[in-house]
């Protein structure tokens, strides 16, 4: 079903596998109240978010603030956001001196002048409110002398002011000077699950790091910067039990063997996939991680052209447990199953950006799937020898 209004050149596309796509090229109607029709106690919504961030965390915390205003308007349960989702520097020196203090668990429900200053801080709950609302909002003319103290803080407040959890994909964040491996600065690639309260509720820091060169398409050391985590976490949430990774975690598939022992039902595995390394295994990888793991995997993704150094594959998709492609919000290569194909002339995206892609997680089907074909239990059973 399409359904469009108003002069924004609005879309709003609906299909039969209950997938949303908003985004920038779109005017939001009142269709929620369609699509939020035959939900059940076991079923919830996700927003799963696609970006083009930059290093002006300002614009990339307004773009997040328009997803989070979507995702509440389509109703959903909860936003998903990609690795580096408020910053995407160009060098190591750069990304250091940007990144967030370090993270904490914070139980206690945040001010909001805790978390984001006037005037900025009312132009993000403004964003929020319009987008929710499907109404339109001209964005004031932002000082962008004022430096955001921290990334995290941000999505606090954006997660209190929706009313919506947030899965904050990946942030820079410092890492303390006694739990370094060196004396040199180091930072984790941090993903931190935030509650509709703006409470920090889990975190964990990225294991595995992107130190891969391949000849004339990719070189990246992503060991000069950050150090790698070294726990596995799992966080209860309204869309069910969250396993959490970062991007090339999806490459070590005995990870979230781990992750489903420990009770997850869906995976999350946000990033800034390389185009070529997209191009060849994106789909594969996180296909894959689905079907064994028998949970729903969802991948939010920055897509597009960030700077002269990088740019990211795109393809924000969810698959279910039996690895059937529920959404995707396209990049290079397609439009996927939603995507919107940037304006001509465009050059910094093959699809239009921000947007976000929605679809419902039934965690009936995941017990459906593990009882026609227990693996869990035949894994635990098998015996061999090396």
């Amino acid at each position: 079903m399409l359904v469009s209004e108003g002069s924004h050149l609005s879309v709003i596309l609906l299909s039969l596998s209950s997938f949303l796509l908003i985004s920038e090229s779109v005017v939001l109607s009142n269709s929620n109240q369609v699509v939020s029709s035959m939900r059940n106690a076991r079923v919830s919504r996700a927003a799963i978010a696609q970006i083009r961030s930059t290093s002006d965390k300002i614009s990339n915390l307004i773009n997040i603030a328009k997803c989070a205003g979507w995702a509440k308007h389509s109703g959903a349960d909860m936003l998903f956001l990609p690795e580096c989702l408020g910053f995407m520097g160009d060098n190591a020196a750069h990304t250091l001196e940007e990144a967030d203090p370090a993270i904490h668990l914070c139980e206690r429900e945040p001010r909001n002048d805790e978390l984001l200053q006037n005037p900025f801080r009312q132009t993000v709950s403004d964003v929020i409110i319009s987008h929710a609302n499907g109404t339109p909002f001209e964005i004031p003319k932002i000082e962008h002398n004022q430096r955001l103290p921290s990334i995290v803080k941000g999505l606090q407040f954006i997660a209190r002011e929706s009313g919506m959890w947030i899965s904050g994909g990946g942030v820079h964040t410092r890492v303390p000077q006694s739990s370094s491996s060196t004396e040199e600065p180091k930072i984790y690639n941090t993903h931190v699950i935030i509650d509709d309260k703006g409470r920090v509720k889990r975190y964990y820091h990225k294991i595995h790091l992107f130190d891969v060169s391949i000849p004339n398409k990719v070189n990246l050391m992503e060991s000069k910067t950050t150090e790698p985590g070294t726990k596995l976490e799992v966080c209860d949430s309204p869309v069910g039990k969250l396993g959490l990774s970062i991007c090339y975690d999806m490459r070590f598939s005995e990870m979230y063997v781990d992750l489903v022992k420990m009770g997850a039902q869906i995976l999350l595995a946000p990033s800034a996939f390389t185009v070529p390394t997209g191009r060849a295994h994106w789909h594969t990888l996180l296909r894959a991680r689905a079907i064994e793991s028998q949970c729903y995997m969802i991948a939010a993704a920055q897509v597009g052209k960030h700077n002269e150094k990088r740019e990211s594959y795109g393809h924000s998709l969810i698959y279910d447990p039996w690895g059937e492609l529920l959404a995707d919000a396209g990049g290079y290569d397609s439009v996927g199953t939603a995507g919107v194909l940037a304006m001509p002339g465009y050059d910094d995206s093959p699809v239009l950006v921000p947007g976000i892609v929605v679809c419902d997680i039934d965690l009936d089907k995941i017990d459906s799937v593990r009882e026609s074909m227990p693996i869990h239990v035949h894994r635990a059973n098998s015996k061999y020898t090396l």
